[in-house]
C-alpha cells in the first residue's frame, strides 16, 4: 500500500491516524476490502482484514510528472484553517439536506445560502460531518466518528498537488468509538 498521510486525532494522549491506500487497480472504494488502511498509533488496533509486512519503507503519495505514467513523489505539509464562513454555510446546508434525505425527508436549501456560496465548500477537511456524494456509508457503523474527508485528484496540473484516483470523488475516514481503529473508503457519483 501507498502511504498517503497522517491526520492528528483531537484529544489526549496525542495520536495520529495513518492513511494507506493500494496504488493501482483494486477495490479501494470498499472500507473493508483490505485495500485501504486507516491505522491509529500509538495504541491502535489492526483491523482484521488488513495484512501487514515487515517492510521499513514503501511507496508514498505522488503526482504525475511530464507524462501520465510518470510518478513523482510528493511530501505535503498541510495547515488546518477554518473555512470561509460563506463556504461553511453552504457546506452545512448541503450536509443538512443530505442527512434529511437519508431520513426520508425533503429539505429545501434556501436560495440565499446557495447564492452566497462565492467560494465553493471545501471537499478536504478534518472534523465536522461528512459531505457525501451518495448516502451509502459503506457499512461504517453509525456509532463510528467521522474524522476527515479528502478530495481525490489526478495529480496533473497546479490544482492537483497529488494523485489519488477516487473516480472524481472524495475519500472518507472514520474512527471507532474508542478511537483505536479506523476505516477509509471513497465514493463518487
Amino acid at each position: 500500500m501507498m502511504f498517503v498521510g497522517q491526520i492528528p486525532i483531537p484529544g489526549e494522549p496525542t495520536c495520529l491516524a495513518y492513511l494507506f491506500i493500494t496504488d493501482g487497480p483494486a477495490e479501494t472504494f470498499d472500507a473493508e476490502a483490505g485495500e485501504n488502511a486507516l491505522l491509529v498509533q500509538p495504541g491502535g488496533r489492526l483491523p482484521p482484514f488488513i495484512a501487514t509486512t515487515e517492510t521499513a519503507t514503501g511507496p508514498s503519495l505522488w503526482r504525475r510528472g511530464m507524462t501520465w505514467d510518470e510518478h513523482v513523489g510528493v511530501e505535503l505539509a498541510v495547515d488546518l484553517v477554518p473555512p470561509d464562513p460563506a463556504a461553511e454555510a453552504t457546506l452545512d446546508a448541503d450536509i443538512a439536506r443530505q442527512e434529511a434525505e437519508r431520513a426520508g425527508v425533503l429539505l429545501e436549501v434556501p436560495d440565499a445560502v446557495v447564492e452566497d456560496a462565492s467560494p465553493l465548500p471545501p471537499y478536504s477537511y478534518v472534523g465536522g460531518k461528512p459531505h457525501l456524494w451518495q448516502s451509502d456509508l459503506q457499512g461504517i457503523p453509525t456509532d463510528w466518528r467521522f474524522h476527515f474527508q479528502l478530495d481525490g485528484g489526478e495529480g496533473q496540473g497546479p490544482d492537483d498537488p497529488y494523485a489519488l484516483n477516487f473516480g472524481g470523488g472524495t475519500g472518507y475516514g472514520f474512527l471507532s468509538p474508542d478511537l483505536r481503529e479506523g476505516r477509509f473508503f471513497w465514493d463518487c457519483v
